[in-house]
């Protein structure tokens, strides 16, 4: 019994150096990890924080109240960002599930049982016995957590947490510029119908003038087919613009989370196209490690394989339960809390798996390889983080000097509107010349239009690619 006694000490405290010891691993190889990230990328991986306040509405720059209600109920209704917040729940409800396993589990259990035994089992005959009793029993199982291993799966809960938080907030900032998009887009369809409807209108008076001059014998049929061709092939182009203006209000309505008639009255009411012409402070590239959801996303997710890797190593450790139970039994109702009716079990239990055909060391070198994928993961994201800035930076700028070389254009094109019309009346030019002017001119005035649409959607691209927008 003393030779038992001193085995199960010497065992004991075999183990609590193991654990000792791997833990001290596990610290070592946590720090290595941040270190190795901060070295590589010259940012204290542990300080990331999600996101910044500094311009979380960045779309307010905009100066448009309704783009600012739009983005408001988009927030609050957008069934994917409830899907996203919904996944934050579910992992903190199962992060409370795991540590529950710190505390014990009790039981209480009352009942009554009838036995009847054969008097014919043995070689000997016997009389049939038959045995009714009351019983109630409470019972107590629990895990003590020496070894840490619920330590290790509660720390991969908690970072669960957090890559549901941070999606939680790329689901935020991707709605935010979805719907940014989606309006700038029906302002810009709407301003190319405006210009089609307008030119439409010149296209019908220059019309009805080769008409005019076509009946007093001043001009040829040849003019009259060729305004009807301008005017009607400008005409033909309103219903496809119209298509494209209720297409971005059906948008509109999804990312809301409504129908299109549940959409603000403003968004069927003209609008002009905000300006595009803004300054962005863009910071650090360092500052996109503390800004951008995806990258912390990204981070957060090796804290989750960090933390598998834990519980695959904590495999490899005992543990150890303890199970009792009291309870009573007794032949009649009223004897239930008497002495002699009391029974109870103490059961401490200490297990270790010696050998499982290997089983722990594959488990182990899967969450290792999961780790090293989920940083190169990270790496990946922060290097695409840098690429989108610069190409939305690049795409702004490049968009701008075009605004305002084309915006020169069309000046000198309604010049040239202007001057042709005036020679044709006076017959110096052929219609054609007019026909031309025209033409170029719409062209040119559609081009300045989807311009300016596009220099708001490479902004928004800009303020989504810096996690949400950056004040200097």
């Amino acid at each position: 019994m003393i030779f038992h006694s001193s085995l199960l000490k010497l065992v004991i405290a075999s183990f609590v150096c193991v654990v000792c010891a791997g833990t001290a691993l596990s610290v070592e190889g946590d720090t290595w990890l941040r270190a190795g990230l901060a070295k590589e990328w010259g940012a204290d991986s542990t300080a990331l924080a999600l996101g910044d306040d500094v311009n979380r509405h960045w779309w307010q720059s905009f100066d448009d109240p309704l783009l600012d209600s739009l983005i408001m109920i988009g927030e609050r209704n957008n069934y994917d960002v409830s899907i996203a917040a919904r996944r934050i729940d579910i992992a903190r409800s199962a992060l409370k599930q795991t540590q529950s396993a710190y505390y014990p589990q009790i039981g209480l259990s009352l009942g009554w049982n009838r036995t009847r035994t054969s008097g014919r089992i043995e070689s000997n005959r016997g009389v049939a016995e038959t045995v009714s009793y009351f019983d109630g029993t409470a019972n107590m199982s629990w895990e003590i957590d020496v070894f840490g291993k619920i330590r290790a799966q509660s720390r991969r809960g908690a970072a669960q947490v957090k890559v549901s938080s941070a999606e939680y907030a790329a689901a935020m900032l991707s709605l935010d510029a979805e719907i940014a998009s989606t309006y700038i887009g029906l302002l810009v369809s709407r301003a190319q119908l405006d210009i089609a409807m307008l030119h439409s209108e010149r296209q019908k008076h220059i019309l009805d003038i080769t008409e005019t001059r076509h009946r007093t014998g001043l001009v040829s049929k040849l003019d009259v087919a060729q305004a009807a061709t301008l005017y009607y092939s400008t005409t033909a182009s309103i219903p496809m613009l119209e298509a494209s203006i209720e297409a971005s209000c059906n948008s509109l309505a999804v990312l809301l989370g409504t129908t299109r008639e549940g959409l603000p009255a403003g968004v069927f009411e003209p609008h002009a196209i905000p300006g595009h012409y803004q300054l962005v402070g863009v910071g650090a590239p360092l500052d996109l490690l503390r800004r951008r959801p995806d990258i912390i996303a990204a981070e957060r997710n090796i804290d989750v394989a960090a933390a598998s890797l834990g519980v695959a190593r904590s495999a490899y450790l005992p543990s150890l339960s303890i199970s009792a139970s009291i309870g009573t039994q007794a032949h009649a109702f009223g004897e239930l809390f008497s002495g002699p009716s009391f029974a109870y079990s103490v059961a401490p239990t200490l297990s270790w798996t010696l050998f499982d055909g290997l089983a722990r060391r594959a488990a182990t070198a899967s969450a290792r390889q999961s780790m090293e994928l989920e940083i190169d993961n990270y790496n990946m994201t922060v290097l695409t983080a840098v690429e989108e800035v610069r190409n939305a930076m690049a795409r702004y700028s490049a968009t701008l000097v075009y605004i305002d070389r084309i915006s020169k254009v069309v000046e000198n094109s309604e010049e040239e509107v202007r001057l042709s019309l005036d020679q044709y009346k006076q017959g110096l030019t052929d219609f054609y010349n007019v026909v031309e002017a025209q033409l170029t001119n719409l062209s040119y005035q559609n081009s300045l239009v989807e311009a300016k649409g596009n220099a708001l959607t490479a902004l928004i691209s800009l303020y989504k690619a810096l996690g949400g927008g950056y004040k200097m």
